[in-house]
């Protein structure tokens, strides 16, 4: 009961004396240990070290061990995930036993202990075993048999035996085949294709061939006689290819389009499909003839992504009566957006309706956004932050504190195991009410857990507490690293939390490291040797680095803050592709026209993210105030 106390109290962040604090380490080391060595343990030996532990929050992990690498002892088994159902410990340990029953034959229990999942392994042997129960109802199987083998790739062969069943039951039919061969053909495994086309009439093969060359080579749906216009199925060919042709070659898109536009096959819904297509674009090259093409689009079609092309197309014409009469002939709830409201009082403005356009920017600037931003620099007042605190009792934060996955996670991050602390505090997300969840926000910036109480606030839609939402985190690191590198503090600051929202070991798909999410090629640059994933997982590192990168892309963009800040999400080369070379537009028309969408929010962040924490540094400068006279190109007089 003392050991039990004893831990409840460090974990509760109690001071103890410097002996406890050695005790507490040295079974911190022993648990590692006997992480490593208790499936290898005798039963007996095994037993005795759950005892000793038995008091210790990761104590289950341990028995998590010890069952993963004894996966017949199913009774065991059974009523751990039953304790821990839904946890952490339930999936590393339910999947390898799921599979394990499987290899045994064992249907009864792996059906009485599947609670489905999106392995597709599972879910195959899952639905073999409801097939051979006695008195199955076959009929309510199959549509789900039909789900699995309908996918763009080849599915795993444990699921071979299922889908015979469910051909022989006469199941496959021709357009499910065709469904599979469209969605292989248009984005999945290509490889996949001549497999489909086997499975098709003879007298319908052609097609499979066909997709598979607008797939290499979108261009020759533009070939005079590609397409035979035998079968009704080459309109989605068709309708596919349009779609890919028109980013490659617009005009060749276009006039491929003329050739099929009385094409009674071709489909209302295909036709408007390719349109939109076409409209966007149009629009992201900056092309005049974007602006028919929304013109022929229904309005019921309208949404944020074509208002967004739109718009932008206009704005790069600068074509300021378009874009007023544009916006104000969305519905309601569309044109009510920050996004639109702000250019329809830049609209007013360039058109010299002064007083409805200080109408509209008076609104806005009470927003604590880019666009509010935007609009108070424009009036001259200081902007908002709207802060609002998230409120909660001591007696919550008392409550939560004591709660098993807060004292796991906390001793997984005193471990130095973030991945294991973050599933437990995610466990304790999904199982939590809103007031819980913020709570829990509170409790995890007052651990300096900085990017669970960020996500927490996020999970809720509670955006107003700005110190939990944008905290000080890694202040003098930054500090140090903006002063030897010579950029803003503020701007540092805002890079890392938009990138990482403070998590020190965060990876991004495509292999960005560590607060700042950089590149290891990128940290090797900048580093002048190559750099390990542990240093860039290494805070102090990956501040160094980074802060030195928007160094180097300030000077490659001359200076500008904006293209410096797009430059570190999609690159330096691909930037100065964006930089008009015959004409300039003003900073935040540019900003809003960026082809990326990534970019193009991620520039808005970062430049509301600086505001927020120059006021919070107490930095005496408006980041806005340079962009009201900013403009991003070459001019030519």
């Amino acid at each position: 009961m003392r050991r039990a106390l004893y831990f409840i109290s460090i974990c509760l962040g109690v001071t103890v004396a410097n002996a406890s604090l050695a005790e507490e380490q040295t079974l911190r080391a022993e648990f590692s240990q006997a992480e490593l060595k208790i499936a290898s343990m005798s039963a007996v030996d095994a037993q005795t070290t759950l005892e000793k532990f038995a008091d210790y929050p990761l104590q289950p992990y341990l028995e998590l061990q010890r069952l993963k690498h004894h996966l017949t002892a199913d009774q065991r088994i059974a009523e751990y995930l039953q304790r821990y159902n839904n946890s952490p410990m339930d999936w590393p340990l339910r999947k390898p036993w799921l599979f394990d029953l499987a290899k045994r034959k064992q249907s009864k229990l792996f059906l009485a202990n599947y609670n489905g999942s999106s392995d597709t392994e599972l879910e195959c042997y899952h639905l073999r075993f409801k097939l051979a129960q006695p008195d199955v109802d076959k009929a309510s199987i199959w549509p789900q048999v039909t789900k699995l083998w309908t996918v763009g790739k080849s599915q795993p062969n444990v699921c071979d035996a299922l889908f015979t069943a469910w051909r022989d039951a006469g199941q496959q039919t021709t357009a499910i085949v065709w469904q599979r061969l469209r969605l292989a053909a248009e984005g999945g495994t290509a490889s996949l294709v001549p497999y489909l086309k086997s499975l098709l009439p003879a007298e319908q093969q052609y097609l499979a061939e066909m997709y598979r060359q607008t797939r290499i080579n979108p261009s020759v749906i533009a070939k005079p006689k590609f397409f035979a216009l035998k079968k009704p199925q080459e309109r989605d060919i068709l309708a596919y290819g349009l779609k890919r042709l028109i980013w490659r070659d617009a005009d060749k898109a276009l006039a491929t389009w003329q050739r099929f536009i009385n094409d009674p096959y071709f489909t209302p819904a295909q036709r408007l499909d390719v349109q939109r297509q076409f409209a966007i674009a149009l629009a992201n090259r900056g092309d005049e003839r974007a602006s028919n093409w929304f013109k022929q689009l229904p309005p019921e079609l309208l949404d944020d992504t074509l208002a967004q092309w739109q718009v932008g197309s206009l704005l790069l014409q600068l074509d300021w009566p378009a874009v007023q009469r544009t916006i104000e002939a969305f519905p309601a709830e569309l044109a009510g957006n920050i996004r639109w409201q702000y250019w329809l009082a830049r609209a007013y403005e360039q058109q010299g309706m002064a007083d409805k356009a200080k109408v509209l920017f008076e609104q806005l600037a009470l927003q604590r956004h880019f666009y509010g931003f935007m609009s108070a620099a424009k009036l001259g007042l200081p902007p908002s932050l709207a802060h609002a605190p998230v409120t909660v009792s001591d007696e919550e934060l008392h409550i939560l504190k004591q709660h098993p996955a807060v004292l796991r996670a906390q001793e997984w991050l005193a471990l130095k195991r973030n991945t294991e602390a973050r599933r437990e505090w995610n466990y304790l997300q999904n199982n939590a009410t809103e007031q819980q969840k913020l709570v829990s926000a509170k409790l995890a910036h007052q651990l300096q857990w900085y990017d669970r109480a960020i996500f927490s606030l996020a999970d809720v839609g509670y955006w107003d507490d700005i110190e939990l939402r944008f905290p000080l985190a890694y202040q003098n690191e930054i500090n140090q690293g903006a002063e030897k590198a010579q950029v803003a503090s503020g701007w540092a600051m805002a890079i890392a939390r938009r990138e990482s929202s403070f998590m020190s070991d965060a990876r991004s798909p495509v292999g960005a490291q560590g607060l700042m999410q950089l590149m290891p090629a990128t940290a090797k640059e900048v580093a002048k040797k190559p750099v390990s994933l542990a240093q860039l997982n290494d805070p102090l590192q990956n501040i160094d680095y980074g802060t030195y990168y928007l160094n180097y892309l300030m000077q490659r963009n001359d200076g500008n803050l904006l293209m410096a800040t797009a430059a570190y999400n999609a690159g330096y080369s691909r930037v100065k592709q964006w930089i008009p070379q015959d004409y300039a537009l003003p900073a935040d028309v540019w900003v809003e026209t960026i082809p990326y969408r990534e970019t193009r929010e991620y520039v808005k962040a970062v430049m509301a993210y600086y505001q927020i924490y120059n006021i919070r540094l107490n930095a005496n400068n408006d980041v806005f105030q340079p962009l009201l006279t900013m403009q991003i190109g070459v001019r030519v007089d």
